[in-house]
């Protein structure tokens, strides 16, 4: 709990219940999670302030967002250095055929790429499709 409230008040958010609860579900769990998945862990909470709840912690720097081609958007814990203006999870993330599940692989760093003039980039995102080593047993 300790640690939850250093990073909220570090971000700037304001501590309610909500956020404590689903950041220290993300702290202990060390994993990626999409409001779905959150919403069976905690069938008590409101949908709307749960996924209110994400979009402030994404927009704080506290979660990225990770779009692995279904509809449902997963969610991961930020690099203590993410600010609101600059993520800097520069990293691929792995999506298994078997289990479903999105998987940041920190190891790895997306290098920086130059593009022709006139281009703004924005972000970089790059989705590996396979099987985990779990499900491949």
């Amino acid at each position: 709990m300790e640690l939850s409230h250093k990073i909220l008040k570090q971000k700037a958010v304001r501590i309610t219940p909500m956020r404590q609860l689903l950041l220290e579900y993300f702290l202990q769990n060390n994993g990626t999670f999409g409001l779905i998945e959150l919403e069976s862990v905690f069938p008590k909470s409101d949908r709307i302030t749960m996924y209110r709840t994400l979009k402030t912690f994404e927009e704080k720097g506290i979660l990225h967002s990770i779009h692995n081609g279904t509809s449902e958007v997963k969610y991961a814990l930020c690099d203590e250095h993410c600010t609101p203006m600059h993520h800097v999870d520069q990293h691929p993330h792995f999506h298994c055929e078997k289990c479903k599940q999105v998987t940041c692989i920190d190891s790895l760093v997306i290098p920086k790429m130059e593009l022709p003039n006139d281009y703004i980039q924005k972000e970089i995102t790059i989705m590996i499709k396979g099987i985990c080593p779990d499900c491949q047993e």
